[in-house]
């Protein structure tokens, strides 16, 4: 069986359209981006900035341990203010710090201010794909590495330029580099004095030949140069939802830097069904223009091959290729502790089918899972679910935890920041962009009444529905469990039953049964064991199952 090509759904150019020179800043959920023909950026509503994309590649690294990206750090999260004063700043504002990012289009600028009488370190904290740096001295250093430039041993590296392959990116008034954080992340800081001010320039840009030949000798692997043609959709390890058992689409979205007349695409690999042939097909494209996108359909199945070329006369002018594109299904995860990082320790999906979104990017689908609101490290029962699940369906699962760790229901209400958080990674992921979100929470509020927990939760997923625009299903366990001599407490249970009675939302698994070595502090605690955590993963794919074959079935 082979499978047929359907035509292409849609070819628009988005609006507003990137022209050389633009700046364009736009919201996603809470967030806002910040996109022009060579970076892209994201600031969320914490006013961290947790993405910087050059050229489609990441350099920042976010929701590992307590980094945001670029953030401020004095020891706890600050409550920032954002505001867009002009279509090119954003700024973040609270009593004790603030920060105003500015947008150029090979460039930004951030003024960050200390308003507190302590000193406060500014930090951006680097993704592995940063490989080298340079300083102003032009000595080169393979990363991670430690320099104070406030030491006569650190002269020159308070203006640095760092390499991921072929991006850079160049940072004047640091104060120090230091790593390897968490064993492997370095760390660019900017060490403020109580009540300073500083502006630091990013200049970003793209590695040229000569740049790439030093990182070659440095690192032993010389990185490609840029090609004309860019790539931002789909990621690499990105999972879209399927529309049907066989069936579903992706976004084909880029930019092209030089003149072309013709853009194509080729997308190979093993459908869940048949196969695909071996074939180009052309993308319209509006009056050719420099940016580009599509909804190309795709059989369900996976990881594809997606490779896209631009032509001028017969001849390729630029290409690019994402080796690892699913056709599956998705999840949104959220709750507290036992949904996000806090088990014992970190487990690891086994077949290689499992990513998880952070909100900024895809990745293979271990643990910790990137994206959590608590910034959490430890282990979860998401690579265990994602396995089950595939072994199950044969097609790529796709996870976006969100939770935060010993929350009540009562933090997650309508407006509040953690309903914010979880219902912009469902926009994020768009309309029918997943199946369902899986809820585990209410450890917390084992002593408030059933009708209580029951309203609250009601008021909750609605909105989420409602932000998100399609009436989202919510699967929601039965959780109160504390230790050995308090497994159960009936009024979370019974609050949570009546969401499944009303139909507000479907029955999630019975996790107050996984007790004994399930748990941690061997036995004793109230999270999970290892063992614990791939018990718990199956529960929730025994009861997701249910529901998917009745879904498929249609």
């Amino acid at each position: 069986m082979q499978f047929t090509l359907e035509p292409i759904i849609s070819a628009e150019v988005p609006k507003p359209v990137l022209t050389p020179g633009a700046v364009i800043v736009s919201r996603s959920g809470p967030a806002r981006v910040v996109q022009t023909e060579l970076y892209e950026a994201t600031v969320d509503s914490d006013g961290c900035m947790p993405s910087i994309k050059i050229d489609g590649v990441e350099v920042l690294k976010a929701n590992i341990n307590v980094s945001r990206g670029v953030y401020f750090l004095p020891g706890y999260p600050l409550p920032f203010d954002i505001k867009q004063p002009s279509p090119t700043t954003i700024t973040a504002q609270c009593d004790k710090a603030a920060v105003q990012y500015d947008f150029f289009p090979n460039k930004m600028t951030w003024t960050v201010e200390n308003r507190s009488d302590q000193g406060m370190p500014f930090f951006v904290v680097m993704d592995t794909s940063v490989t080298g740096v340079r300083n102003e001295k032009d000595e080169w250093v393979k990363t991670p590495l430690s320099k104070d430039a406030g030491t006569p041993e650190g002269a020159g590296w308070g203006t640095t330029t760092w390499f991921a392959g072929r991006a850079k990116m160049k940072f004047t008034g640091g104060s120090k580099v230091w790593g390897p954080w968490e064993g492997k992340y370095q760390v660019w800081e900017a060490s403020l004095a109580p009540k300073e001010k500083r502006v630091i320039t990013v200049e970003l840009g793209l590695t040229d030949a000569a740049e790439a030949g030093k990182l070659g000798d440095l690192t032993g692997a010389k990185p490609a140069l840029a090609t004309d043609l860019t790539l931002d959709s789909p990621a690499d390890y990105q999972v879209y939802q399927r529309k049907t058992k066989l069936q579903g689409a992706m976004v084909v979205r880029g930019r092209m830097r030089s003149a072309y007349d013709r853009l194509e695409l080729r997308t190979t690999g093993k459908p869940l069904q048949g196969t695909l042939p071996d074939q180009w097909r052309e993308i319209p494209v509006a009056d050719k223009a420099r940016s580009f996108e599509a909804t190309i359909p795709a059989p369900a199945g996976g990881w594809y091959k997606v490779e896209a070329r631009a032509l001028k006369d017969g001849k390729v002018v630029g290409e690019m290729a994402v080796d690892h594109v699913g056709i599956g299904e998705v999840f949104v995860g959220a709750g507290q502790s036992n949904s996000t990082n806090c088990g014992q320790e970190r487990i690891q999906q086994k077949s290689g089918m499992v990513s998880s979104f952070s909100g900024t990017g895809w990745q293979i689908g271990d643990d910790p899972q990137p994206g959590v609101h608590d910034n959490t490290s430890g282990g979860s029962y998401w690579p265990a679910f994602g396995d089950a699940m595939f072994e199950e369906y044969q097609v790529p699962i796709g996870i976006a935890s969100t939770g935060h760790s010993g929350t009540s229901v009562n933090q997650w209400g309508p407006g509040g920041e953690l309903c914010r958080w979880t219902a912009g990674r469902m926009t994020q992921l768009g309309p029918n962009g997943f199946r369902a979100v899986l809820w585990h929470q209410g450890e917390s509020d084992v002593g408030m009444p059933p009708e209580e927990y029951t309203r609250k939760m009601t008021d909750l997923i609605r909105e989420t529905r409602k932000v998100a625009g399609w009436e989202v299903p919510w699967f929601v366990a039965q959780v109160s469990y504390h230790n050995p001599n308090q497994v159960r407490f009936e009024n979370s249970r019974a609050g949570q039953k009546k969401l499944w009675d009303s139909g507000i939302a479907l029955e999630g698994p019975d996790t107050d049964t996984l007790t004994g070595d399930n748990r941690d502090e061997g036995g004793k605690g109230i999270h999970f064991s290892p063992k614990g955590l791939k018990a718990h993963g199956k529960l929730w794919a025994e009861k997701v199952t249910v529901y998917l074959d009745k879904e498929l079935a249609k």
